[in-house]
């Protein structure tokens, strides 16, 4: 009984498929729509009023001031040194910083001049570099 079942079933199946397969097949799906898409992007900050100082002595003692990034999330800024033979020195200062400084030797500042800029750095990895400051040297 169970064999006569599956036997039919088969057959019904088959023809299913058989006269599915030969009718044609038509879809037809037409639809216009207008939509208006508005990308907004945001811009990231640099520091702002940076002013840089050198100090000749024994040691020399190199330090930059700025304004706060008007940016959101600011994680942090960067302080760089730029050195007239290529040389470039950097500091990571937290978000809330304004100021820097940090002691050199004297021939360093002798024998070549220095630039500082400062970058703000966000959270969601953009950045900004502000334009370098007049050069200074000993």
């Amino acid at each position: 009984m169970n064999g006569i079942r599956r036997g039919l079933i088969l057959v019904g199946l088959t023809v299913a498929v058989v006269l599915g397969a030969s009718v044609p097949a038509s879809a037809t799906f037409s639809e216009a729509v207008a939509v208006k898409t508005t990308i907004s992007t945001t811009t990231v900050a640099a520091p702002g009023s940076v002013v840089g100082k050198l100090t000749c002595g024994t040691p020399s003692t190199m330090s930059a001031t700025w304004v706060k990034s008007t940016s959101a999330r600011v994680s942090g800024y960067l302080v760089s040194v730029y050195f007239s033979d290529g040389f470039v020195q950097t500091v990571q200062l937290g978000a809330t910083a304004t100021s820097w400084s940090a002691a050199i030797d004297p021939y360093y500042v002798t024998a070549y001049s220095i630039q500082y800029s400062l970058t703000t750095q966000t959270n969601y990895g953009w950045s900004k570099e502000s334009p370098r400051t007049v050069a200074f040297q000993c």
